[in-house]
């Protein structure tokens, strides 16, 4: 979201700029990220390149991060909370935001993705197990309402977390979903809801989470279902072939 627009568009998949070290497992990435021909073609999607993270929006992942570490054992970059690559992490790349190219103002509805390989698929497995566990939802919260105010959303946030039923994919647990409600500031002045829909995978040493955000109502879910089939699809065969 740019400077300005009346609503921001947090996404932990966009807050970090895409960085890589391994040019194989980078490749690997970015073909699982989410294309704008796996969303529905009922509307016409625009896109929008992953951003730069300000200092105060790495400040608050490192304190997510320190928060999940009580919750669990975790990577130094779960599902791209940091995006930290170096050591036990090998690629974190995130996807464009493909937005409806009808509300150019909002860019919502929304969706996007980010993957993150690790050296070892029990990392991956760990993260997931860490991000299911209910304490990881205050960690989450704080992190979302802290970079929704930094990026235009205004004074006064409030935020709730809850989980919901996942398709099921992948390895581990076969995924976790997270709905993020978001009231106050300038929401408060729309008189609606910021939804965001946050799934997470892994695949082998592959993490992949999808994020799904509308505004008044959830992201259609068949639409985020059929998504997220895709996606894990190209998961399961990029990392077979690794």
């Amino acid at each position: 979201m740019t400077a300005g627009s009346l609503v921001a568009l947090p996404s932990f998949g966009n807050l970090v700029l895409p960085s890589v070290r391994s040019s194989s497992v980078g490749a690997e990435a970015k073909a699982i990220n989410l294309k704008v021909t796996d969303l529905s073609s009922s509307l016409h999607w625009a896109t929008s390149a992953p951003g730069h993270s300000s200092k105060a929006e790495a400040a608050l992942a490192v304190k997510a991060l320190a928060c999940l570490k009580k919750v669990g054992s975790v990577s130094p970059d779960p599902f791209g909370t940091t995006g930290a690559v170096g050591g036990v992490v090998a690629a974190d790349l995130s996807s464009p935001s493909f937005y409806d190219k009808a509300f150019t103002l909002t860019q919502l509805p929304s969706a996007s993705s980010e993957v993150v390989f690790l050296t070892k698929a029990s990392g991956a497995t760990a993260d997931l197990a860490t991000i299911g566990r209910s304490g990881s939802l205050g960690c989450l919260t704080a992190q979302f309402i802290g970079d929704s105010a930094l990026q235009g959303a205004g004074k006064g946030l409030k935020g709730t977390a809850s989980y919901l039923p996942a398709p099921r994919h992948g390895t581990g647990a076969g995924g976790a979903h997270i709905q993020f409600v978001v009231s106050g500031g300038n929401f408060a002045l729309l008189k609606m809801k910021l939804y965001d829909n946050e799934y997470f995978y892994a695949q082998g040493p592959a993490e992949v989470s999808l994020s799904f955000i509308n505004l008044g109502s959830p992201f259609n879910s068949s639409w985020a279902t059929a998504a997220i089939s895709k996606v894990m699809a190209r998961a399961a065969s990029e990392v077979a072939k690794a």
